[in-house]
């Protein structure tokens, strides 16, 4: 895994090419949210794939260290919510706008995303 290859992973991500997302986690990956967590290329796919009907989601690296072991990144999100999304977990209703500062740490495993933490620092709006 390269500055390259995470900018990279991020493009796949923004541009919503979700078969690409998969080719980048581990087969036993965990992503920890902050509301809930899933297990799983699959099931992480499955969730943005759905999420993102509801919500116009966009991230940036803004700060990004690496070595063989792990990625830790301060990325900014920004989430329009284009209609209400249903699940109570994580509330978000037509119109609403939200920026948010995250820590992200990303575990590597022979190149791959083994578990990804993500935890809130700041919330803009």
């Amino acid at each position: 895994m390269t500055k390259d290859d995470f900018h990279r992973y991020l493009g796949y991500f923004n541009n919503k090419i979700y078969d690409k997302l998969a080719d980048f986690y581990a087969a036993d990956v965990v992503l920890e949210l902050p509301m809930f967590t899933l297990e799983g290329p699959q099931a992480i796919v499955d969730f943005y794939k759905d999420f993102h009907q509801y919500v116009r989601e966009f991230v940036e690296a803004n700060y990004l260290v690496m070595d063989e072991g792990g990625v830790a990144v301060e990325m900014y999100s920004e989430f329009e919510c284009l209609r209400d999304y249903p699940n109570e977990k994580l509330p978000f209703r037509k119109g609403e706008t939200r920026r948010l500062l995250n820590f992200v740490h990303y575990d590597l495993a022979n190149g791959k995303f083994q578990n990804v933490r993500v935890a809130r620092y700041k919330q803009y709006s």
